[in-house]
């Protein structure tokens, strides 16, 4: 009997030893071949389409309210000491997204889904997250698609044509005074890996920066919960595609929040309501210069043209062009060239300038979009033009029709970067528009405006506004 005790006293405790400690799932920051640096150059470059794309709310109550709960967040070990900033977008649909280095951006219609700022900070968290551990910048690795994007980013960075005595063509400088060139969207969907580490990393954050951290999950399910009811909120199916289900986020959060140090979470600025308030009095988002130039999703394009032309339906006009041009942006949403081959000289320091054929996009005053006058616009911008360019001579504009609107053209002289042929003409036609001044740039080398005079006519011929 003695025995058999002794056998069962060496087993319990060899049993009791087996047993696993419990750990704390590990959030991994991923390894990419692009360097920090690099990837808040590309958030830098991506802030810029997003903000000629949608419209930024500039209400200083909003936006100090916001940056608030994300610098709580920012200051966490959580969320590796990246820029962050936060501005808020005029759309109602559920959304909020960061971009590569830090910039993030919130919707209006997330902040009305929202019932507590815990939520808002929960959102907040998720996306910084996803910045903290790398995975847009590691998705972007994986793709080897960094060496072009950068090639694209140097060229909305400014990096434009400057001739051998580095004066900056007048092109460039049209692109440089009128609104930035954007980037295309790194916006993408995560793998649910990804999502899952963003949750418990978004959770961590928010305990660390005092914030209820099952607020995070909780939210989110309860997004799922209105899906296909009459409470969905707009936008509510994209915001879920690129959010995909990870399993039960409030079971995996609540197992992870065990392992936190115990703490109160009284975090609360105390104005979500006055905010909520706020938000619901802005007005419907105003149509941005970016999307306006854009191809118009689903358009085919007018019939009626002259002969050897075909049509360019963008949300903000439509221009015809003859049919062997070729339409198209140096950068998803920057300005729009439309150019005979040859018409656009790419320089080594991917750079580009306009030779022959034309630019179109907009110019929005220094005092904003609201103040948009044909006569001070037009010359506001050429003063611009002028300080920039010293080859640059201008014609008094004149008045003239465009689009059945009142416009402005401006014949104007330069010189490009080209070594042959160097001198330019360019014709430059302004309208008076809601969210700026749209102008177009019909430009051409001297010795072959006799060929290209006659193609610009029946392109300003062809404009069409929507009103």
């Amino acid at each position: 009997m003695s025995r058999c005790l002794l056998v069962f006293a060496l087993i319990v405790p060899l049993a009791a030893h087996s047993q696993k400690t419990p750990k704390q799932t590990e959030v991994k920051v991923q390894k990419t071949s692009i360097s920090r640096d690099q990837e808040m150059q590309l958030g830098k470059q991506f802030a810029g389409q997003v903000e000629r794309e949608m419209e930024v709310i500039h209400n200083p109550e909003i936006e100090r309210w916001l940056n608030q709960i994300g610098q709580s967040l920012a200051k966490t070990p959580q969320a590796n000491a990246y820029p962050y900033y936060f501005k808020l977008i005029n759309d109602d649909s559920i959304n909020a997204f960061a971009l590569p280095g830090g910039p993030m951006y919130v919707h209006t219609g997330l902040l009305k889904a929202a019932d507590s700022e815990g939520e808002v900070a929960g959102v907040l968290a998720h996306e910084m997250s996803h910045v903290a551990l790398r995975h847009s910048a590691a998705q972007i690795g994986k793709q080897q698609t960094y060496g072009t994007l950068f090639q694209i980013v140097g060229l909305a960075a400014g990096t434009l044509t400057q001739d051998q005595n580095g004066q900056c063509g007048m092109v460039c400088q049209i692109t440089q005074a009128g609104t930035s060139l954007g980037q295309n969207s790194v916006l993408m969907k995560f793998s649910r890996g990804y999502e899952k580490d963003a949750d418990l990393n978004g959770a961590r954050m928010m305990s660390a920066a005092g914030y209820d951290p099952i607020q995070l999950p909780t939210f989110f399910e309860k997004l799922v919960k209105t899906q296909g009811t009459a409470a969905e909120p707009r936008g509510l199916a994209l915001w879920m595609s690129s959010h995909p289900a990870t399993g039960s986020r409030v079971q995996y959060v609540s197992d992870d929040i065990k392992f936190y140090p115990q703490r109160s979470y009284k975090a609360n600025t105390g104005n979500f309501a006055k905010i909520k308030k706020l938000v619901a009095a802005v007005p419907p988002p105003k149509p941005q210069p970016g999307k306006l130039i854009q191809a118009k999703e689903g358009a085919s394009g007018r019939t009626n043209l002259p002969a050897g032309m075909k049509d360019y339906p963008a949300n903000g006009f439509s221009m015809g062009f003859p049919s062997t041009w070729q339409a198209g942006q140096a950068a998803p949403g920057g300005s729009l060239y439309i150019v005979p081959q040859g018409g656009v000289s790419k320089t080594q320091n991917g750079g580009v300038e306009l030779i022959n054929g034309a630019m179109i996009d907009y110019y929005v005053p220094q005092a904003g979009a609201a103040s948009t006058n044909l006569d001070a616009s037009t010359k506001e911008f050429l003063d611009g033009l002028k300080k920039g360019d010293t080859n640059l001579r201008a014609d008094n504009p004149q008045r003239v029709q465009v689009g059945n609107k009142v416009a402005l053209k401006t014949r104007m002289t330069t010189k490009t970067s080209a070594h042959q042929d160097p001198d330019q003409v360019v014709y430059l036609y302004t309208v008076a528009r809601g969210s700026g001044l749209w102008y177009t740039a019909l430009a051409g080398q001297t010795t072959k405006m006799s060929d290209l005079d006659p193609t610009f006519k029946q392109m300003i011929d062809t404009v069409q506004f929507p009103d």
